[in-house]
């Protein structure tokens, strides 16, 4: 992908939930490289204000209402107060003309794992079996039925709070312990996939590369310790991904996939995708092509 042209471009933000994080670091640098201003901003630290005569998104001394784009790599979790209020922050700066990578709309689907699951399986993408409930016996049921399971948080990423189950008597334990406590269940199958899976990297409707999880255990997240090993990019790899960004409106994403005996069957689509492990197997920039992409979504509002 050729680097677009910057000479319409002042000045972008990058709203991201760790400013000094390395993916972070990576975009803006590379922002600052082609001479465009980059101002990183944590959408919870920002103020808005309603009623003045101009619509105001104040972070620190920054007007957020005068960029020309939001690349943004992480909207930070909190109580459903303060996310909400952090969405609307961003749905009221593109209802103002700011283009955004990704999209609030787009990011809202992604970090719900139900909704996520819901669209890709109306699509005809393969996903695990899953069952979703605010009650210990409705989970309990779907245990006998699968016999192994993975209990997950409907919110978050990185594999934090993921839980395998497969006795029956511990399960009844933690369904219950989950109810008492209003959380919602998310209980999907267990699928056997030999310690690794497969995270192919999506940008603007291309896959550009790939690489292989693999964990001592089934936890095959790089936040869990799983090594990043090159994966070769087969077409059927590149068009399930391709699908799955599309279906949830991604024009960046990490789309994680099992090999199981049933084929390949897609378990997570992510809005704030990391890529420090792909990094480390793949020989090009993909901050470079994620900022590519990015200037080209703010040219193509323009026209």
């Amino acid at each position: 992908m050729p680097t677009t042209d910057t000479k319409q471009i002042r000045k972008v933000g990058v709203a991201s939930a760790e400013p000094e994080g390395w993916e972070t670091s990576r975009l803006v640098s590379d922002i600052r490289g082609r001479g465009v201003e980059c101002i990183v901003f944590n959408v919870s630290e920002s103020v808005v204000r309603v009623g003045d005569a101009k619509p105001s998104a104040q972070y620190k001394k920054h007007d957020l209402t005068t960029l020309d784009g939001i690349l943004t790599r992480a909207v930070p979790g909190g109580s459903l107060e303060q996310v909400i209020l952090r969405m609307d922050l961003l749905h009221c700066l593109e209802r103002l003309g700011i283009p955004f990578m990704n999209r609030p709309s787009a990011i809202e689907k992604a970090v719900d794992k139900y909704y996520t699951l819901r669209l890709l399986d109306m699509a005809g993408i393969p996903v695990p079996r899953t069952v979703v409930t605010q009650y210990a016996r409705d989970a309990l049921r779907a245990f006998r039925r699968f016999k192994d399971v993975v209990v997950k948080p409907l919110f978050g990423s990185g594999g934090v709070g993921m839980t395998r189950l497969d006795d029956h008597e511990i399960a009844r334990r933690v369904f219950r312990a989950l109810e008492a406590s209003n959380y919602v269940m998310y209980v999907q199958e267990y699928l056997e996939h030999g310690h690794r899976d497969i995270r192919v990297f999506v940008v603007g409707g291309e896959a550009i590369a790939a690489m292989y999880r693999v964990g001592s255990d089934w936890k095959t997240t790089i936040r869990h310790g799983a090594q990043p090993e090159p994966c070769r990019l087969t077409s059927e790899l590149e068009n399930l991904a391709i699908r799955c960004a599309d279906v949830i409106g991604l024009e960046y994403t990490g789309v994680d996939i099992l090999q199981t005996r049933r084929g390949l069957v897609v378990t997570e689509v992510n809005s704030s995708s990391g890529w420090q492990g792909l990094q480390q197997v793949t020989d090009f920039n993909i901050a470079s092509r994620i900022v590519d992409r990015f200037f080209q979504v703010i040219h193509e509002s323009q026209r």
